[in-house]
């Protein structure tokens, strides 16, 4: 049983090829065969036709009272048939009417002594023409291709001549054919089967290397690559499987990262809660400070209900079970009823809004619950890094089939070299860190796959030391057929 597709197919290919050869070889070999036999059998055909008309030149007619009768004299005949032997090269022998045989001479010219027992009566007596291949009753020691032909003057019946070549011939010629062939056969399969071991290894060969490279993909190694050559199914093949490993690799890195960051997140909450309550239980925390303390308590479980929240969203988004629930709102009604929920974050930082009392209603059609979302954590984000007595600007138009929604505050600002990053999953700057204590990384992150998801786009542009600004858009018409999540 075959172990690889090499020998398989090396193997398979190879058999075809011998196959066809010896199949096209046999074919031509009968092919030549049988034409040399029927040229043959026309040569000493034309050959005997052409000993029988000198012949009957030759014989001269004699009167006797039973009529006229042409003998053959041995001597008139023998000088020109010895000739005739010589130049068509083959043996010929007359033969009168009743069968015996008056001259023979080979091809070298000699006349032959024939037995006395020989009699061709059996053939002559038909008057017909003649061809097989034997000894001609018993005249020739070996195998010969005979060919007879009656001697005619007028319509008289006056004798026989046969001609002969060796049989031997025939097999001298089939050998030299075999011969060429075997060699013809040995010099081409050579050549064949090494250019087919070439092209087979070469075809293989990259299978050879995509079955390591899934080897090492299963024990979660991305970093071998599979060299890629050519245009062909194999490459393409090749190409899918390197761009997999890529992103199976950035997919283990992000769930390294994922949790990583969310066994970070959620320990310290944790800690902070067994600290704690462990405080209250062996009375380290005194009774008077402990209403302090379960408030922050309290503060650690919402953060840990909020950061559950967030993951379950996350995880209905990634696994493709989150379905749009698409209706027409009022985009501003939505703006203005989330910054409600700030009310007392924003008079307590002396916050002023600007902006939203000049907008003009305007319809969208998307899924409520997750714009409202999306809004309310740039809102959150807005509100949380505003400097005291700063000011939010909240701009919402309708322009070229896309509905805008701007928040813009004051404060001090993104670095530059974070701003790559702050879409990222549970990326939190520096700065951020300082102020939001009680943030988990993913509000951002959540803005814009549920923008993504309405086939919208975000952008932020911020100057340290003044503002930052986050800017959306939607499209205008309705989405006809639901989004690939």
């Amino acid at each position: 049983m075959f172990k690889s597709i090499f020998s398989k197919y090396y193997t398979v290919i190879s058999s075809i090829i011998i196959i066809s050869f010896l199949a096209m070889q046999g074919a031509q070999l009968f092919l030549s065969s049988r034409y040399w036999l029927d040229e043959n059998h026309a040569v000493l055909q034309e050959n005997a036709h052409t000993i029988a008309a000198h012949t009957a030149e030759n014989v001269q007619p004699v009167k006797t009272p039973d009529g006229v009768v042409y003998p053959m004299d041995k001597a008139v005949l023998s000088p020109f048939i010895r000739l005739l032997s010589v130049t068509l090269d083959c043996t010929v022998v007359i033969a009168d009417t009743s069968g015996t045989v008056q001259l023979m001479c080979n091809k070298e010219g000699r006349e032959v002594p024939v037995k006395s027992s020989v009699s061709l009566s059996g053939l002559v007596n038909k008057g017909e023409e003649y061809y097989a291949v034997g000894t001609l009753n018993g005249i020739y020691d070996e195998r010969q291709y005979t060919s007879g032909v009656p001697i005619r003057r007028g319509d008289t019946l006056i004798g026989y001549v046969f001609v002969s070549t060796s049989a031997e011939a025939f097999g001298q010629y089939l050998r030299d054919n075999i011969r060429m062939v075997l060699l013809s056969a040995l010099g081409v399969l050579t050549v064949t089967f090494i250019a087919l071991y070439i092209m087979t290894d070469r075809l293989v060969r990259p299978l050879r290397k995509m079955a390591v490279a899934t080897r090492k993909f299963a024990e979660w190694d991305f970093s071998y690559v599979i060299p890629v050559s050519g245009r062909d199914e194999t490459a393409e093949l090749a190409q899918a499987l390197n761009n997999m490993a890529h992103s199976l690799s950035s997919l283990e890195n992000m769930r390294r990262s994922f949790v990583a960051n969310v066994s970070h997140e959620l320990r310290t909450p944790m800690t902070s809660i067994a600290g704690f309550i462990d405080g209250i239980l062996d009375g380290t925390i005194p009774e008077e400070k402990r209403e302090y303390y379960l408030q922050i308590v309290t503060d650690e479980v919402k953060r840990l209900s909020r950061l559950v929240h967030s993951m379950l969203a996350l995880s209905r988004i990634d696994s493709g079970q989150l379905k749009l629930n698409m209706v027409d709102f009022d985009m501003v009604g939505l703006t203005g009823q989330t910054l409600l929920t700030f009310e007392k974050r924003i008079a307590d930082k002396n916050i002023s809004i600007e902006g939203l009392e000049e907008a003009e209603p305007i319809t969208v059609t998307g899924d409520y619950d997750l714009i409202g979302q999306a809004v309310y954590n740039l809102l959150d984000n807005a509100v949380k890094f505003t400097n005291e007595g700063g000011s939010i600007r909240i701009t919402l138009s309708k322009d070229n089939g896309r509905i805008t929604c701007s928040i813009r505050n004051t404060g001090a600002g993104i670095p530059a070299q974070e701003m790559p990053r702050i879409f990222e999953r549970f990326y939190k700057s520096d700065r951020s860190r300082s102020v939001d204590k009680n943030g988990v990384g993913l509000g951002l992150y959540i803005v814009q796959t549920v923008i993504g998801l309405h086939r919208g786009e975000v952008f932020v542009r911020s100057k340290e030391g003044e503002y930052t600004e986050f800017r959306f858009w939607l499209p205008e018409k309705k989405l006809t057929v639901p989004p690939q999540i």
